[in-house]
Parts: C-alpha cells; sequence; structure tokens
C-alpha cells in the first residue's frame, strides 16, 4: 500500500535515493536507540535527554531557519500538528519506556510495527486497501520481530509491558509523521522548526526552571556523548533522512525498510549493553529480512 498525497506536484521522486536514505536510517536509528537506552540508564534523567534533543538541535538549526523562513509557507493546523508530532509527546513516551524495556524491544515494538501502523492510517486516512504481498509481508516482520524481542536477554512480559506499549505509541506516532511528511511535502526547515525550535521554544524553559536533572552528577564523557548524539542525531539527521525516504520510495517502503531495525538494535544492543541475544534472535533475521523484501516492493512507486 503506498499512500498516495492528494496535492498535485512537480517532485519527480528518485529512487535510489530514496532507498539509500532508508537504509541508513536503519543504521542511525540502531545506534539512536542503543544511546539512549544507554542514556536512560545512567544518571541523566529523561528530561535531560529530551532537552538535548530539542535545544542542541536548535541551535544548529537556527540560521537556516531564520534565512529560510518556512513558517510563512505553513497554515497554523500544520504547524501545531507537525509540532505535537515530531515533539514533546512523542519524545516524552519514547523516552519513559526505556525505564521499563530495553533497546531491542525500542527497536521491536516501534520500528517492527511501522508497516502494519502505515497501512492503518492509511487505510483509515485515505480509505486505501493493502495488498495481499503487503499483508503477508507486514506479517513476517511481526512474526521477525516478536522473535527479536523473545531472542534477547530480561524479555520479561510482567515487567516490560509497559515499556512496549510506549514504544507502539511511539511507534504510532512515527508512522503518522511519515505520512503528513508525504501528504504535505515538509522541506527540510519546516521539519527543523517544528521538530527543533518551536519543542525548544515550549520545552527547554520548562525543563530548566521545573524539572528534575542529573546533569552535574553525569561524567563528562557520557554527558558530552549523550549532547552530541540525541542533539545532532534524532531532529537534524534522522527525520531530514525518513523525509527524503519517504517522499522518494513512500512511506510504505521507507516503514518495511525501517523494520530492519530490530534486527540491527538487537546486535548493538548486545555489543554496547550485554543484551544478550539467544537462537530466537538469529531466526529473526531469516524471518525479517523476506517480510521486509515483500512488503517494500509495492510502495516503490510511492
Amino acid at each position: 500500500m503506498a499512500v498516495s498525497s492528494p496535492e498535485t506536484s512537480t517532485f519527480v521522486p528518485n529512487t535510489v535515493l530514496g532507498f539509500s536514505a532508508a537504509l541508513t536510517i536503519v543504521i542511525v536509528w540502531s545506534g539512536w536507540l542503543v544511546t539512549s537506552r544507554a542514556g536512560v540508564q545512567s544518571e541523566l534523567t529523561i528530561y535531560d535527554i529530551m532537552a538535548f534533543r530539542f535545544g542542541i538541535a536548535s541551535l544548529f538549526a537556527l540560521p537556516f531557519v531564520l534565512y529560510a523562513k518556512p513558517w510563512r509557507d505553513m497554515s497554523l493546523k500544520k504547524m501545531s500538528i507537525a509540532t505535537i508530532v515530531m515533539g514533546i509527546p512523542y519524545s516524552l513516551v519514547l523516552f519513559a519506556a526505556f525505564n521499563y524495556a530495553p533497546a531491542a524491544h525500542g527497536a521491536v515494538f516501534m520500528n517492527g510495527i511501522l508497516p502494519t501502523l502505515i497501512m492503518i492510517f492509511g487505510y483509515l486516512i485515505f480509505r486505501e486497501r493493502p495488498k495481499p504481498q503487503q499483508i503477508i509481508g507486514a506479517s513476517l516482520i511481526i512474526l521477525g520481530a516478536g522473535f527479536a524481542a523473545f531472542g534477547t536477554s530480561g524479555f520479561d512480559f510482567s515487567s516490560t509491558w509497559l515499556g512496549d506499549l510506549m514504544f507502539a505509541i511511539a511507534g504510532a506516532f512515527f508512522a503518522l509523521y511519515m505520512i503528513l511528511n508525504r501528504v504535505w511535502h515538509l522541506t527540510v526547515n519546516q521539519i527543523w522548526f517544528c521538530g527543533s525550535i518551536l519543542n525548544a521554544i515550549v520545552f527547554v524553559p520548562v525543563w530548566w526552571l521545573f524539572l528534575p536533572t542529573g546533569i552535574q552528577e553525569t561524567p563528562l564523557d557520557q554527558l558530552f556523548f549523550q549532547i552530541g548524539y540525541q542533539g545532532i542525531i534524532p531532529n537534524i539527521v534522522g527525520l531530514v533522512l525518513v523525509s527524503i525516504a519517504v517522499r522518494n520510495v513512500g512511506p510504505s517502503a521507507t516503514a518495511a525498510i525501517m523494520s530492519g531495525v530490530p534486527a540491527v538494535g538487537a546486535l548493538l544492543g548486545y555489543i554496547f549493553l550485554d543484551e544478550r541475544l539467544t537462537w530466537l534472535g538469529i531466526l529473526s533475521l531469516m524471518i525479517l529480512t523476506p517480510g521486509i523484501v515483500i512488503a517494500s516492493l509495492p510502495g516503490k512507486s510511492g
């Protein structure tokens, strides 16, 4: 199922660029999940990490945004929705989830279910019925993602279900962002303006004045790493790569490729966080791969 825009546009998709961006996202997002889990397990609070995400990104994006003035081409409604979908609610539920579930679960229950969420939103918003190939591909992805979850150490449904539910909610936010990006053709500066600057204006003062922080207790190497990674990767690099992929190959194909994050995230979690894989984790790779291929092919036309 390819979610199409009702608007006419002279934009010509570049399939190679789109798939290259989507594949890069898999690496970037997997590393970010592991980094976020490590940050939450450190002395930092989730509010510190959110402040890095919005504040540092805003400092980088501000000169470009002031020059481009992207708000001139956005209605207040679009601006508000984009800011919320890319911003505080999404980040709050996502970072809170890392308190209850390991990084591999984030990859599984957020990225792993993206194709299914895209199909659901596509049907609810555009009444577009998924094709049989996409249903089969999404089913394989979900099955493989489930094996990836159970194939990591520390999986205990009785204690991690809340984190898994939060990851799924975050996935719904992200799926909605992908569809809106496709429909509205958001530019890089519009993404930076709404995703970083407007959220920073709202969140950073509240964090500075009222919210708990662990910055003073955090070792400098960990602090600077989190500032650099959280400040640049999610909002400056990640959202732009998603935009490039979605505009060129469509949200369905992008979501399917990003479903490779569970396997890569589980591997990085094993390497850096000692979240050990079992034979189920290896089996997940064998199921995810054909599922990603099958689910992504129908979305090539965008």
